[in-house]
């Protein structure tokens, strides 16, 4: 789905289509896209433009949706200090 190194104008426009349908989608549209993505939400939470998208997943997600993003952060310990200090506060 979102590939960090795709071309920089493909990868932006997929970025601005995945937060239009997290913010106008279905519900059911959504949930596919967090369940997607959940594996990588801490490399896409460290990316200018792809942490605008993992920020629309958790305004946008059910409570479910949000628990496993949040156990997806927790679970994954390189890289993810100031995301766990993000989390607390």
């Amino acid at each position: 789905m979102f590939d960090m190194f795709m071309p920089p104008l493909a990868a932006y426009c997929s970025l601005f289509l995945l937060q239009h349908v997290l913010e106008r989608g279905k519900a059911h549209e959504r949930s596919q896209i967090i369940t997607k993505l959940a594996g990588q939400v801490v490399t896409m939470s460290q990316n200018k433009f792809a942490s605008n998208v993992i920020e629309k997943c958790f305004q946008h997600g059910d409570i479910a949706e949000r628990d496993l993003l949040i156990m997806q952060i927790v679970a994954q310990t390189e890289g993810n200090d100031n995301l766990l200090v993000c989390l607390i506060v």
